[in-house]
């Protein structure tokens, strides 16, 4: 008599491909799990970063050590800025109040020097302008400089050359002012005498200031002409260029408002 079997029943072939297929679902699936779990992980840890990013730049903390300056050191800086030294010679100490309050000043010398001249803007604000374009000025300058000197081999700290750059404009407020109160609009050869006592000290100095890290001869000199020639156009841009451009932009826009009401005008 043949013995008799007791338990489960053999498996049949597509019950095995079944479960082969159940066991690789399963393990699909645990390694997606571990990818979104390992994804999730790396969104959490990045977005922490960048959050803690944007908090420690928003602080005021961070920035108050550039503003804490006493006014006798402001006042020799002002000074010295006026006077060209070897580049060993010069000791930068960077800030942001000093340079701030420049600014300002050349934006109220702008606007003294456009009013007593008799120019009426209609459509835009001078006050806006000027601000603008000197705030914009500072900091696009100083931009371009810093990468002259990251390109020439002249490593300087961003702030160290906006810090050096603003008080050089201090000489350029000097010119702007003189040349509102005793300029002839007929001949310019009291602003280029200005020019040259004031401005022209004032550029080298900074020129001095960011080749200073350079070894190369050659980069010593490319980098003194960009800082002079960039300290020198910008003041005659303001001096020869700026009302005459704020004064085409201001017929533009108000072209642009005509045009616009006419079209109204006609769709009505």
């Amino acid at each position: 008599m043949d013995p008799s079997y007791y338990g489960e029943e053999p498996e049949t072939p597509r019950q095995r491909s079944n479960s082969n297929v159940a066991g690789l679902s399963d393990e699909q699936n645990g390694q997606f799990g571990m990818q979104a779990q390992l994804g999730k992980m790396m969104w959490e840890a990045g977005s922490k970063q960048v959050q803690d990013t944007f908090k420690s730049y928003g602080r005021i903390d961070l920035f108050r050590p550039y503003f804490d300056v006493e006014p006798a050191e402001v006042r020799t800086r002002l000074i010295r800025s006026f006077i060209p030294r070897k580049p060993s010679q010069i000791q930068v100490s960077p800030d942001l109040y000093g340079p701030s309050m420049i600014i300002l000043t050349m934006v109220a010398l702008l606007l003294y020097n456009m009013k007593s001249s008799g120019i009426v803007i209609q459509n835009g604000t001078l006050m806006g302008t000027a601000m603008f374009t000197c705030f914009g000025s500072w900091i696009l300058i100083s931009g371009a400089l810093w990468v002259a000197c990251f390109l020439l081999t002249s490593e300087q700290p961003f702030l160290t050359i906006l810090s050096s750059f603003g008080y050089s404009l201090t000489s350029q407020c000097l010119v702007l002012l003189l040349t509102s109160l005793f300029h002839s609009s007929h001949d310019h050869l009291f602003f280029f005498v200005l020019l040259a006592s004031f401005c022209v000290p004032s550029a080298l100095r900074m020129g001095l200031i960011v080749c200073n890290q350079s070894r190369l001869p050659a980069n010593r000199i490319m980098l003194i002409g960009i800082a002079i020639a960039a300290h020198l156009l910008l003041i005659i841009y303001l001096h020869f260029g700026f009302h005459v451009v704020l004064e085409e932009l201001d017929e533009m826009v108000g072209d642009a408002i005509v045009d616009v009401n006419a079209v109204k005008e006609t769709l009505v």
